[in-house]
């Protein structure tokens, strides 16, 4: 399939995504007894991550790096996407029926083994590409901390498998999977795509590698923050806490670094393709400070115990970080036609990933002072349908034709 009709496919799983979404908070709110609420939270979880995000990230590094080549060359990655496709569709449907158990299992370790696969033939066309672009190395990266978060996927189907109980290391394993995945495979190839881009414009950012090697190791340590409350050594806590300093650190003197290109890098783009790339960017910073904020282990021990904080926080980075810039990119890229219904789309999706973040800090603040929140399932079920109504304007928007902007 081309480059366009593998976009389709793809953001079409962002509004199943957003479905399921609407049916866990429904389950919650109301009652829905012929779903087992553990199943499609499984179900939901891991069909965002491999038939959404994993799906269209495999696809814009794919034609990255492909177009340095021959842009035909895209096609050698048919088989992996049908592969992905597949097998995310397939852990969509099992995980709603049987949890954790052979079907489900075997098709989580089928869509690990895609992104090796992936990871080998895209390395592969990297090096083999007579253009060395500037986000290859990110891309590098993303891959290998992609392989290390399975690590994580095969102990947690090893730990459901065979029934473990014991909550600590089912804790530290979903972690590890989660850390790798959004602070590692996720942020790594967003920021090879966005430097991709802006050497297109013809700004490069002095140091930039110097930069990479400290955000790469510092993601490594960076999981213990994750892991506080298994009470780390201080010298261990040490190198944790220096670790988010860095990524906080990084960041900022990233921001600076582009702060005079502004203009350049906004020329051309639509208008809701600069604001989704400002709100992804406030997404991150709004992430990397809590992130730094969390090495003190009271707020640290504060966060992590309380659960609508931990969603709140894994939704800002999936939905706020991560999504919203690949839909800046399909934007700024000319790969989505800007047109009326999209501008409909990002205006209400925005509108529910900014509420259901209000809406969970709401409710984690008042967890932790023992407080009720009269409604509030209601209203996040409303929310996602906010959510829901966003992204199924996006679908409709994506076939039409572009109008000038």
């Amino acid at each position: 399939m081309s480059i366009k009709k593998w976009l389709s496919v793809t953001i079409f799983s962002l509004l199943v995504v957003a479905a399921l979404g609407v049916l866990l908070r429904y389950k919650i709110a109301f009652s829905l007894p012929v779903i087992n609420q553990k199943f499609l939270q499984h179900s939901h979880s891991h069909f965002a991550m491999s038939g959404w995000l994993t799906q269209l990230l495999m696809i814009l590094l794919a034609s990255s790096v492909a177009r340095s080549i021959d842009i035909n060359h895209f096609k050698k990655y048919n088989f992996i996407l049908f592969a992905n496709l597949i097998a995310s569709y397939g852990m969509l449907i099992s995980f709603i029926f049987q949890g954790y158990a052979a079907i489900s299992i075997s098709l989580s370790t089928l869509s690990v083994l895609g992104t090796y696969y992936f990871g080998v033939q895209l390395w592969r066309d990297m090096n083999r590409s007579p253009v060395k672009l500037a986000g290859f190395i990110w891309f590098k990266a993303s891959i290998v901390f992609a392989v290390l978060s399975s690590f994580g996927v095969g102990m947690l189907g090893y730990l459901m498998a065979t029934k473990n109980i014991d909550i600590n290391i089912q804790q530290a394993t979903t972690y590890f999977y989660l850390h790798f995945q959004y602070n590692g495979w996720l942020v790594f190839a967003c920021f090879g795509l966005l430097l991709n881009l802006l050497e297109g414009k013809g700004i490069t950012i002095k140091n930039i590698d110097r930069f990479f090697w400290i955000y790469a190791a510092a993601c490594l340590p960076a999981y213990f923050l994750s892991t506080l409350w298994m009470h780390l050594p201080l010298g261990v806590y040490l190198i944790v806490a220096l670790s988010a300093l860095l990524i906080f650190g990084g960041w900022i003197w990233l921001y600076f670094q582009l702060r005079p290109y502004f203009t350049r890098m906004m020329s051309g783009v639509a208008k809701w393709g600069r604001l989704l790339l400002v709100l992804s960017c406030l997404a991150y910073t709004i992430k990397v400070f809590l992130q730094a904020g969390s090495m003190v282990p009271s707020l640290n021990n504060m966060a992590f115990g309380y659960r609508p904080i931990v969603i709140g926080y894994l939704h800002l980075v999936f939905l706020g970080v991560i999504s919203l810039f690949l839909l800046c990119y399909l934007v700024s890229t000319g790969k989505l036609a800007y047109n009326r219904w999209l501008t409909a789309g990002f205006t209400v999706f925005v509108s529910g990933v900014i509420l259901n973040e209000l809406a969970l800090m709401l409710q984690g603040l008042s967890a932790m002072r023992y407080m009720a929140v009269h409604y509030i399932n209601e209203v996040l079920m409303a929310i996602t349908l906010v959510m829901f109504g966003g992204a199924l304007l996006i679908n409709v928007g994506v076939n039409r034709k572009a109008i000038k902007h």
